[in-house]
């Protein structure tokens, strides 16, 4: 587990947070994988108690669940999981998209419709995690363009989840982050020549996609164990 490296006494506790959140939304903790705070201690170099409350956080953010004396597991990641999440996507990321329509900000305009500007055709294998980042940037800027605080903060609770999900399908479907980059570049360029009907047709398809995408490798998971 690459991401689970001994850290420095500093700050043990968001670290120790930060490196299990990071490990679970990436997939080196599996879901219904054992978390055992000795043991997690042990391999990143500190002691039980900032493990045991990282993982009280986690189990608080859904990211793991607790089994009373027996420790924690990763929370599992099913079909309702991702019914749920993309239904909260569906209603919160075009509402960003209607108040930049009813007062569209030339700065947030030309950023969004310039955000994948850096990206050839495909994406490299090597850049995945970096592109994961800025996918996660893209929708978060969106969401931003609501002027909403609290709208901001509801879909705050919601990212590593979001995250986990972006993870669990673009390692796993074949061709699907290149997919994925031409869909956020069809929302780019709506955005861009402020057809922000089109942006969220778009928007939309490029969530239900993934919604659907999510639901049949789940399906598949499931066939095959």
């Amino acid at each position: 587990m690459s991401a689970l490296q001994p850290i420095e006494a500093v700050q043990l506790g968001d670290r120790t947070f930060d490196l299990l959140r990071q490990a679970i939304i990436n997939g080196e903790l599996a879901p219904g994988e054992p978390l055992r705070d000795r043991a997690l201690g042990t391999l990143l170099g500190v002691s039980r108690t900032p493990v045991r409350e990282a993982l009280h956080r986690l189990e608080h953010a859904g990211l793991v669940e607790s089994r009373g004396r027996s420790g924690w597991v990763v929370a599992a990641f099913t079909e309702q999981d991702v019914r749920e999440l993309f239904q909260l996507r569906r209603a919160l990321e075009p509402l960003g998209l209607e108040q930049l329509e009813q007062e569209p900000e030339a700065d947030a305009v030309a950023e969004i419709g310039a955000f994948f500007e850096g990206y050839g055709e495909t994406v490299p294998t090597e850049r995945y995690a970096e592109y994961f980042a800025h996918d996660h940037a893209f929708h978060k800027r969106i969401v931003q363009c609501g002027r909403n605080v609290r709208l901001e903060q509801l879909y705050a609770v919601i990212e590593s989840h979001i995250d986990r999900g972006r993870h669990f399908l673009s390692l796993g479907a074949v061709g699907r982050v290149d997919a994925n980059l031409e869909e956020h570049r069809a929302v780019a360029r709506a955005v861009a020549e402020r057809d922000f009907a089109r942006a969220r047709r778009e928007l939309l398809h490029h969530l239900e996609m993934g919604e659907q995408l999510m639901i049949d490798q789940i399906r598949k998971q499931q066939a095959a164990s």
